[in-house]
């Protein structure tokens, strides 16, 4: 039960193997040897000095005292009895208490003086050392070291360590304490650091994508066919029709122009006032009153709008070439015809002052034919402006 509380206790925490401080202490005169943990007893063993009494110098085979320490340790996985020379095995092994032999058996603590009175200790071969003579142990018997029994000498073995201080004494042993273990010492384990979590990442959900923009499709046109074009095939020649031979234009018509004549006059109305006035009013008016002596007077007419003159074809012959268009005046339209009278002649003095040659003159003209008056026609297609 108590090895499971241990158990228990070393899983749970660590013990710390704890490692008192070993000394040994002999007595001469009781021939006894003390192991000492912490300066108080822990094991007493009987021991035997030498036969020759205390001291240090070379070949008095005397055992020294004071204080010393543990300079070496010989013979540790060698068996027990096992005979050790000059610090070597032989090999040999002796029971305890063989007739006849005293070697050096087991185990060898060697020695070093750390006073004046024991500085040659190491020198002389000092041990402490098991022996074969076990029945003569707690006599001083030796020559100079101190023998233990095999047994006796191995756990002493497993107590020291090289340094380990030895103090020989001349006197007994002081009254020691006995030597208790400390509790052992419990280090709390520490636990080991929890591990820093890892940090929770939310997972967040993507974000929706925003739907791409929806891009119309611009629909190629589609390419209108080329037209098919017909194979050209070679025309055929059309003979062509002999053209009739042009027949000369008519020689023009020479236009009959009068004679110039003097005015005649009617009353207070003149030739060339009815070429002026009544004649373009004619059309509008009557024209039976057209020229009389003793019509009335027709108010002088509104002006009229020109029209231009049109162009005539050049190839179109005329029968009956008018004459150069006299300059317009007021009241005069309709296309103004073109009344050919030449110009009055200016009358002299002396003309005026003979009014019966003027008579006469008149009555020449009277009986002469009527001139002839020409209209010009407006081209096909022609509104005149009223």
């Amino acid at each position: 039960m108590a090895f499971c509380l241990f158990a228990s206790v070393a899983a749970a925490d660590e013990i710390v193997p704890y490692v008192p401080v070993t000394s040994i202490v002999i007595s001469i005169p009781e021939q006894k040897l003390l192991v000492l943990r912490d300066g108080c007893l822990w094991r007493k063993y009987p021991i035997s000095t030498s036969k020759f009494g205390i001291g240090d110098s070379y070949g008095s085979y005397k055992t020294p005292v004071g204080k010393l320490r543990v300079c070496a340790k010989i013979g540790e996985e060698l068996a027990t009895g096992s005979v050790i020379k000059q610090r070597h095995a032989t090999g040999e092994v002796l029971a305890a208490n063989s007739p006849g032999r005293d070697p050096i058996v087991t185990r060898i603590l060697w020695l070093d003086g750390l006073e004046e009175q024991n500085h040659n200790a190491r020198a002389r071969g000092i041990y402490i050392h098991g022996t074969n003579e076990e029945k003569k142990i707690g006599l001083p018997v030796s020559y100079g070291c101190i023998r233990m029994r095999s047994n006796d000498v191995l756990e002493v073995f497993e107590e020291a360590t090289v340094d380990t201080a030895v103090t020989i004494s001349t006197s007994k042993f002081p009254r020691y304490a006995k030597y208790t273990p400390p509790k052992p010492k419990i280090i709390a384990a520490v636990p080991p650091p929890r591990p820093t979590p890892a940090p929770v990442v939310t997972k967040t959900a993507p974000p929706t994508p925003t739907p791409a923009p929806v891009i119309a499709k611009t629909v190629q046109p589609t390419p209108t066919p080329a037209p098919a074009i017909a194979s050209t095939k070679t025309p055929t020649t059309i003979p062509l029709k002999k053209a009739a031979p042009a027949t000369p234009a008519p020689a023009p018509i020479a236009e009959y122009r009068p004679a110039a004549a003097e005015p005649k006059v009617h009353s207070s109305v003149t030739v060339s006032e009815v070429s002026n006035s009544v004649v373009a009013r004619a059309m509008q008016g009557s024209i039976l009153t057209a020229g009389l002596p003793n019509a009335p007077k027709i108010s002088q007419a509104p002006a009229v709008p020109t029209l231009p003159e049109p162009s005539a074809p050049k190839d179109v012959p005329h029968f009956g070439q008018l004459g150069s268009k006299p300059p317009l005046e007021k009241g005069v339209d309709l296309q103004t015809p073109v009344i050919n009278v030449p110009p009055a002649p200016p009358t002299t003095a002396a003309e005026a002052s003979t009014p019966n040659s003027a008579a006469k003159e008149q009555e020449a003209t009277d009986a002469k034919p009527a001139p002839r008056i020409a209209f010009r026609t407006s081209p096909v297609g022609h509104k005149s402006k009223q």
